[in-house]
């Protein structure tokens, strides 16, 4: 049997849990192509919903607390990089035959990027927005493009440069130690849409792809756009494409989370202090500025599966669409980015799967799913070896049948803070009910079928006084299954025990 080609689309940051159901957007047509063609999962989540650990943890299949990587970019004193001795899994790929490639936001390390760990293709330390880099104008000089420059229409952390224009390039340009000259902010993309960075990406991987598809190796790709993470700047076709009026309000937009943990709501009370507005207004401009950012960011990605099915290479490959975790945005009291609050805006994520060998088109799952589980499905597809631990679970069982698989029935989801700011949280998934454990703080329970947005916790609910007590206990267990036993972690074991 011929070995599948294999590419994994990671976008960034998507606003997608609850989202559609409430406004109908983003519109995601190239993710719907895949998940019409194969199998999508409706209950996929992020293993941490915070782009370095995750990240993290899809190149290790490992939970953050094995690899270490437990806040970005080192915050708090935890590594800047993988150990020495941390095995990747592109390393087995290589030993399998496969050619391996990684275009795009890599933030898994300061010191070293993909190609320090043997792929190939274009990366940068960190985050690493690409604007200021060598490959990106030298992409602007190949195709006669312009500098892209951006008139700003919204900016949390500095509203009095709405209206200025910048340029991405002489104006955005900063060293590694200050990565973030601009964030949670958005603008109309003055220059042609391929000045964009997902289009940038979309060409050098789709040349990529060209490159190698008659060398007789098998190749594994890693797509990860920066988008649609902010700042959501939108070229012509897609600005001004939603009505803000349209938008209706987020349901959970006006709570005061005093039903969420103490940290939940210094978060929010720091979020109030740095001038949130409370209009509900204000924030439809915002939120139509990023759905029209997520589409933008998918029609590129729609690219790279054109170049695929042009060069007769699409049913030949298995093809995975998915994201990092997931966004706050006008969610839970008016919040941006993320913080450390784990709704499911934040942990809910999409995943589409297209292997027309092994998955019959239209499928939908409905197991828990990670986006932990797709090192050992990349590997297990290109019959590689599968490094020791795994923390995730091959999905080809659910290829075969999503009905009779053995899979399992509680998932893990793991925080430990953000923003120079700790705080060591657990959260268990299992039938309707989501259980979050937050050391030296309240916890949390909620009945997700009844209540979606987290609006009730009813950890102090006698009604649910046994299912609280079981979810612990499963909670428990996942922690010693996961070897989750680092001195945080058996602090909140023994309040689990004790509360038990």
């Amino acid at each position: 049997m011929t070995k599948p080609n294999i590419v994994w689309i990671m976008t960034d940051h998507l606003l997608y849990a609850h989202h559609q159901k409430v406004s109908g957007y983003p519109k995601l047509p190239a993710y719907n192509r895949l998940a019409d063609a194969g199998m999508s999962f409706q209950n996929a989540f992020s293993c941490c919903p915070l782009c370095g650990p995750a990240r993290a943890s899809m190149l290790t299949g490992t939970y953050p607390h094995r690899h270490g990587m437990l806040m970005n970019d080192g915050h708090c004193g935890v590594p800047t990089d993988f150990a020495a001795d941390q095995p990747l899994m592109n390393q087995p790929l290589l030993d399998a035959g496969y050619k391996t490639a990684f275009f795009g936001k890599w933030h898994a390390g300061i010191k070293r990027t993909a190609q320090d760990y043997g792929f190939e293709g274009f990366s940068m330390g960190g985050y690493g927005h690409p604007y200021y880099s060598e490959r990106y104008l030298d992409y602007l000089k190949e195709q006669n493009l312009p500098e892209p420059t951006v008139t700003l229409d919204w900016s949390f952390d500095q509203p009095e440069m709405a209206g200025q224009t910048i340029s991405l390039i002489s104006d955005y340009e900063r060293p590694y130690q200050d990565p973030y000259p601009l964030m949670m902010c958005s603008g109309r993309l003055n220059s042609p849409l391929e000045t964009h960075e997902s289009y940038f990406l979309a060409h050098i991987a789709s040349e990529w792809i060209q490159n190698n598809a008659t060398s007789g190796e098998p190749f594994f790709m890693r797509l990860d756009p920066w988008g649609p993470h902010d700042p959501h700047f939108v070229a012509e076709p897609f600005f001004n494409t939603i009505d803000p009026a349209s938008i209706p309000e987020y349901p959970s937009f006006r709570s005061d989370l005093k039903h969420r943990p103490q940290k939940h709501q210094d978060l929010l009370a720091q979020r109030i202090e740095q001038g949130r507005s409370g209009a509900w207004a204000d924030w439809q401009p915002v939120l139509a500025r990023a759905y029209e950012h997520a589409t933008q960011v998918d029609t590129a990605i729609g690219r790279v599966i054109d170049t695929l099915e042009n060069l007769n290479l699409l049913d030949n490959t298995l093809v995975i669409y998915t994201t990092d975790h997931g966004g706050a945005l006008g969610s839970n009291g008016g919040l941006v980015d993320k913080g450390w609050v784990m709704s499911d805006e934040m942990i809910r994520i999409p995943m589409a799967i297209r292997w027309p060998e092994k998955i019959k088109s239209a499928t939908t799952v409905t197991q828990f799913v990670s986006n932990l589980d797709l090192v050992p499905t990349v590997l297990d597809a290109a019959g590689a070896m599968q490094p020791n631990p795994l923390d995730g679970m091959s999905l080809l069982p659910l290829f075969k049948d999503s009905q009779t698989a053995q899979w399992r029935e509680s998932f893990m989801v793991q925080h430990h803070g953000h923003y120079e700011q700790k705080h060591f949280q657990r959260q268990l998934r299992y039938g309707r009910f989501k259980y979050g454990a937050h050391l030296g703080d309240t916890h949390e329970l909620y009945d997700i079928e009844a209540d979606p947005f987290e609006l009730d916790n009813r950890i102090d609910d006698p009604i649910l006084f046994n299912v609280k007590c079981m979810l612990r206990r499963r909670l428990q267990d996942q922690m010693w299954l996961h070897q989750d036993d680092a001195p945080d972690a058996l602090a909140l074991l023994r309040e689990l025990e004790l509360a038990a």
